[in-house]
């Protein structure tokens, strides 16, 4: 199984193609999940049972996100954690995209 990032109820084209892949369930585990804990973050760890994020909440998902990449910036583990970055640059600039229209909400899981 894997988690990823779409919007439930698209209302455009856009919505419809929207489609982010986050992690393997065992690579979110693995890697995901310990750096959130250390990072005390409460977002993140939410995606691997699955989350509603609207327009509100982008500021603290991002937040989030800023933590984890600059977390992973001072890691070693080479491919690992390039993967880890490269998806979460890929949520930083996609999810505020998907998230332009009043009402609009992508769900992570």
């Amino acid at each position: 199984m894997s988690i990823s990032a779409f919007v439930p109820d698209p209302a455009n084209g856009f919505e419809r193609q929207f489609h982010i892949p986050v992690a393997a369930e065992a690579f979110f585990a693995e890697c995901w999940e310990p750096a959130a804990e250390q990072l005390g973050l409460q977002w993140v760890p939410l995606f691997s049972t699955g989350i509603d994020i609207t327009k509100e909440d982008l500021p603290a998902v991002l937040d989030e996100l800023a933590r984890l990449k600059e977390w992973a910036s001072n890691q070693s583990g080479g491919e690992r954690i390039a993967k880890l970055a490269s998806r979460i640059e890929l949520l930083q600039a996609e999810l505020p995209k998907a998230l332009e229209r009043d009402g609009a909400v992508v769900y992570i899981g």
